[in-house]
C-alpha cells in the first residue's frame, strides 16, 4: 500500500518540476494503479459501499483524459489520488501492536501458535508474511551463488545438486530469494509444505504445481518414481530445465497455468493425468488452488494412495473451501502449524487477521 502512496508522490514532484511534462504523465495507468488498490481492499467496503466508491472514483477520474495538459488540473487528481492512497495504507499500521492484536485474538492470544506472531508484530512494529522470530535467523544467512558456463545462468549449490535461477536476476535477488525460500520450508514455519504422515513415500508419483525454484522436488525426486512440474512462469521453467536436466528420465516439466479446465496455456490434472495413480500433490500457485482442484476431482476421487500440500494463505476462505473438497473425495485433512499474516491485504490490519499456511490430506484404501 505504501509503494502506491510512495509512486504517486514521485509523479507528482516530476509534474510539479516539469521534469516529467504534462503532455506525457501516464494517467491511464495511474488511474489503473490506484483503481488497483481500490480492488485489492475491496473486501473492507460492504457491496454498496464499495459501489459508491467506485462511482465516485469514475467521476474523479472524468473532468480529465490522457494527454491532458492543464498542469494545475494535473496536479489537483494527483492531489486526490495520493489522498486516496493514504485513507488505504497510513492510519492502518497504527494496528500493528500488542494492544490491538490482544483485542481481536482475546480468546486465543496465549496460544503459542497466536501469541508467537503478537509478540513479533509488537516487538517489529510491522506485520510480515510470517511473523515469527525463527525468521531472524535466515536475515544473514550465507549464500554462495555460482556461475554456470555451459547454460550462462547463475545457481546455488543445494544438497549436492544446483538449484538454477532466472537468467536476469543478480546475485543480490538470487541470495534474498533463496533465503525466502529456505525459511519458508523451515519446520517451524507455517508454509513448509512436509508433515509427519502426510509426506512424499518411495516410489510415489509426484505432482509439484508452482514448482518455481523447484525446491520442494529436489526434497523428494530420490526416493518419487516420477515428477511433474508444472509452472506458468517461462523465466522458471528455463531454471527448472537446467535444475532437473540430469533428471530428464524421470522429471517432466509442463508449461501451463493449472486450472478447472484443460484448454491451451491452461492445464487441469484431470485432463494432465488421466490414467497415471498420482501418490503426492503439492499445490502453490497464487489462489488458483480453490480452481485446480475442481479441475482434479477424478485425481482425487480415483488414486487410492494420494496424500497432498495445498497452500491455503492466499484467499480468506480458502482453508475451508479447500478442507471440504478433500475431505468430499474422501481425505483426511490437517494443517501446518502456526499462522501466516496475509499483509498485503487490509484485514491483515484491520481485522489482525490470520491464515493457515497449509492444507494437507491424505486418503488410502
Amino acid at each position: 500500500m505504501n509503494h502506491t502512496r510512495d509512486l504517486l508522490i514521485k509523479l507528482r514532484d516530476a509534474i510539479q518540476s516539469g521534469t516529467l511534462p504534462v503532455e506525457n504523465v501516464p494517467l491511464a495507468d495511474i488511474r489503473q494503479c490506484v483503481y488497483g488498490e481500490l480492488q485489492v481492499n475491496r473486501s473492507t467496503f460492504t457491496e454498496r459501499q464499495y459501489a459508491d466508491v467506485l462511482d465516485r472514483f469514475d467521476i474523479l477520474c472524468a473532468d480529465l483524459a490522457e494527454g491532458e495538459t492543464d498542469k494545475d488540473k494535473i496536479l489537483l487528481l494527483m492531489d486526490a489520488f495520493i489522498l486516496c492512497a493514504d485513507m488505504l495504507s497510513q492510519s492502518v499500521y497504527a494496528l500493528a501492536k500488542r494492544e490491538y492484536w490482544n483485542y481481536r485474538h482475546s480468546m486465543d492470544k496465549d496460544d503459542p501458535q497466536v501469541a508467537g506472531i503478537i509478540d513479533f508484530i509488537d516487538r517489529k512494529g510491522r506485520i510480515d508474511l510470517i511473523s515469527y522470530d525463527f525468521t531472524e535467523e535466515y536475515q544473514a544467512l550465507p549464500v554462495t551463488v555460482e556461475w554456470d558456463v555451459s547454460c550462462g545462468m547463475r545457481f546455488i549449490p543445494y544438497k549436492g545438486r544446483k538449484m538454477f535461477f532466472p537468467r536476469a536476476w543478480d546475485e543480490n535477488r538470487i541470495a534474498d530469494y533463496y533465503r525466502s525460500v529456505v525459511m519458508e520450508q523451515d519446520q517451524r514455519s507455517p508454509h513448509c509444505y512436509v508433515k509427519e504422515s502426510f509426506g512424499v513415500e518411495a516410489g510415489d508419483v509426484v505432482v509439484d504445481a508452482g514448482a518455481a525454484e523447484g525446491i520442494f522436488a529436489l526434497d523428494c525426486v530420490d526416493r518419487a518414481a516420477r515428477v511433474y512440474l508444472i509452472e506458468a512462469d517461462p523465466e522458471w521453467v528455463e531454471a527448472l530445465q537446467q535444475t532437473f536436466r540430469e533428471d530428464r528420465d524421470k522429471v517432466q516439466i509442463i508449461y501451463g497455468f493449472l486450472d478447472r479446465f484443460h484448454q491451451g496455456i491452461h492445464v487441469s490434472l484431470d485432463g494432465l493425468f488421466d490414467t497415471e495413480e498420482i501418490g503426492y500433490i503439492k499445490m502453490d500457485i497464487e489462489g488458483a488452488e480453490k480452481a485446480a482442484l475442481e479441475g482434479a476431482s477424478v485425481v482425487l476421487e480415483r488414486c487410492k494412495n494420494i496424500r497432498c500440500a495445498i497452500c491455503s494463505y492466499h484467499c480468506r476462505e480458502d482453508e475451508e473451501s479447500i478442507r471440504c473438497t478433500l475431505e468430499t473425495h474422501g481425505f483426511t485433512t490437517d494443517t501446518s502449524w502456526g499462522y501466516m499474516c496475509p499483509n498485503w491485504t487490509l484485514e491483515a490490519y484491520l481485522e489482525a487477521e490470520l491464515r493457515r499456511g497449509i492444507v494437507f490430506g491424505c486418503k488410502r484404501r
